[in-house]
């Protein structure tokens, strides 16, 4: 597996997948662990009784915080995210020195031990470590984004990529709702209900775009007609295959 070095301030973009490519995550409920791991475990601290925390005060389904612990000590900024049953993309800012790698530590243990003793199964379902690629254009950075939580998104389109490209407003409505996405987060309409889950930092995908230019780009560079210099064709290459 391949981790470029990075410092405090880079943006990395980081893939984890299952071993072998099989599924690790096998239903609803362990889609919605992985959710809260994701909210509770940017956190400096470790509880190893996070869940039974958060169950005690009815707080599963809010992802509220326990009143018993402190305020979030954040190890990264978490911009985009999506979840595939088996294999996971994160876009993170690193904002202390090891932020990440302890923050991944944290979710590829937590999401192994539930796992395992959920299914009566041993070792790790994650084929070694992730792999991590540094966002080092702006060009790039809003390939990768959309790349994350659009592209990824509309691969899990209960018609499929294809049919998601060819009716792309449609899929784009849907994305929006789709609750294993930061689009969900970023974007979702504010006319129907969804949970105020507090994972990702909104702050820099709010600086690029507003939620039409969005779209559009998005769609651009769904049906291919966003530019990409020959430098980010490269390092988009080398990310993603």
């Amino acid at each position: 597996m391949r981790r470029e070095p990075y410092g405090v301030g880079s943006i990395i973009h980081v893939v984890k997948r299952g071993t072998r490519g099989l599924p690790f995550l096998k239903d609803g409920a362990d889609r919605h662990r992985l959710l809260l791991m994701l909210a509770h475990f940017n956190d400096k601290p470790s509880r190893p009784f996070w869940f039974n925390d958060l169950l005690e005060e009815k707080k599963i389904t809010t992802f509220e915080r326990a009143t018993s612990w402190p305020d979030q000590d954040p190890l990264t900024k978490i911009l985009a995210f999506c979840i595939h049953d088996n294999h996971l993309h994160f876009l993170l800012e690193e904002i202390r020195e090891g932020g990440i790698s302890s923050f991944m530590q944290k979710v590829g243990n937590g999401l192994s031990g539930s796992l395992n003793e959920k299914y009566h199964e041993y070792g790790s379902p994650f084929q070694g470590a992730y792999k991590s690629k540094t966002i080092d254009t702006d060009t790039y950075l809003r390939y990768v984004i959309t790349y994350i939580q659009v592209k990824n998104t509309f691969e899990q389109f209960p018609d499929g990529y294809r049919s998601a490209t060819e009716q792309f407003d449609r899929a784009y409505e849907w994305a929006l709702q789709f609750p294993y996405s930061s689009l969900h987060d970023h974007l979702g309409r504010s006319d129907l209900p969804r949970p105020g889950r507090g994972i990702v930092s909104s702050d820099l995908f709010a600086s690029m775009w507003s939620p039409g230019e969005y779209k559009k780009y998005a769609e651009d560079m769904i049906l291919g007609r966003a530019h990409l210099g020959t430098d980010d064709k490269n390092a988009f290459r080398g990310a993603f295959i």
